[in-house]
């Protein structure tokens, strides 16, 4: 008896050119493959008819930044969903879960890369280093102070002591910075702090935990009220995870003294009013290096292999 191959449907930025060509002879050894260039988001109409009645999707958060129930629901027939994330608050994988869809995502292959950006966004606002660059080009005034401050010494405190928090704990402590971490999910050790009083002691407060879909803030005015004057918040995270509003306001009131977030969230018009340097914006860069795009990318296609097997043994 002929087994039929499920039908995966993958999209990408740059469709078949993302892959590898033993990628994609691995998964057209599997499934019955397409693959969709989509450089921008869809529509859900048009998710849905890309999808087709493919029995396995395969996506990036490019193509569907809020993969909810409805879009879900427009595919039918879905077996199974694999993602190139980490994080998955974009996709209602309750649904998924009731539904009896597979799921599956890319843990940890972006870990050191975003480490290593989240002591960059540290490095530069303590140099101030991305005021220099504009002072040479002209674009700021040689009187716009460069002076900053040495990481050694500085207590950073952690928020998320996975694989991500842990890389970036090893860093700061080689530049000799003292670490204090809080995660309600693993057990304490003596650097274990609650969040409370990671927020009042530290110098340096990191953001490197997940966000749950639909869940507010984790640091509003409250928690940044609580930090210790003239600390900064580092957030190479969720932008969702900080309320901006509050940002904005504890860095006029000269409570925070810098935020740097990996994402687009404040336009010229809402920092004007802010010294020069006091905002961060990396633009969403934080996951992406050639290693980190090699190893996503190789983990995407396995978890997407794997669940066309499963299905055809199903």
């Amino acid at each position: 008896m002929q087994i039929r191959l499920p039908r995966l449907t993958v999209m990408t930025a740059r469709g078949r050119d993302s892959f590898e060509r033993t990628q994609l002879q691995a998964m057209e050894a599997v499934a019955a493959l397409t693959v969709h260039a989509v450089p921008t988001a869809l529509s859900r109409p048009a998710f849905a008819e890309l999808c087709g009645g493919a029995d396995i999707v395969g996506l990036t958060p490019r193509a569907m930044p809020d993969l909810d129930r409805d879009s879900i629901a427009a595919v039918s027939g879905l077996r199974a969903l694999a993602v190139h994330a980490t994080g998955t608050e974009w996709v209602d994988v309750d649904y998924l879960r009731a539904r009896n869809i597979a799921f599956a995502s890319c843990t940890d292959y972006s870990a050191q890369t975003v480490a290593e950006h989240a002591m960059a966004m540290v490095l530069t606002l303590s140099r101030r280093t991305h005021l220099s660059d504009r002072i040479a080009r002209g674009e700021l005034a040689r009187e716009v102070s460069l002076r900053g401050w040495e990481l050694a010494g500085k207590r950073i405190g952690v928020i998320g002591y996975g694989q991500i928090g842990r890389r970036i704990g090893a860093l700061a402590q080689a530049f000799g910075m003292e670490l204090v971490w809080t995660d309600p999910a693993l057990a304490p050790d003596a650097a274990a702090r609650s969040l409370a009083e990671l927020l009042e002691s530290s110098h340096v407060v990191m953001l490197a935990c997940s966000r749950e879909r639909n869940a507010p803030p984790l640091l509003g005015e409250e928690q940044l009220q609580r930090m210790r004057p003239g600390a900064y918040l580092i957030n190479p995270a969720r932008r969702a995870l900080v309320d901006p509003g509050a940002v904005l306001e504890a860095i006029a009131a000269r409570r925070l003294a810098g935020y740097a977030v990996d994402d687009y969230v404040f336009s010229d018009a809402q920092t004007r009013h802010l010294e020069p340097g006091r905002i961060l914006q990396s633009g969403h860069s934080a996951w992406y290096s050639d290693e980190a795009m090699a190893r996503g990318l190789q983990q995407w296609v396995e978890s997407l292999v794997r669940l066309a097997r499963e299905f055809r043994h199903d």
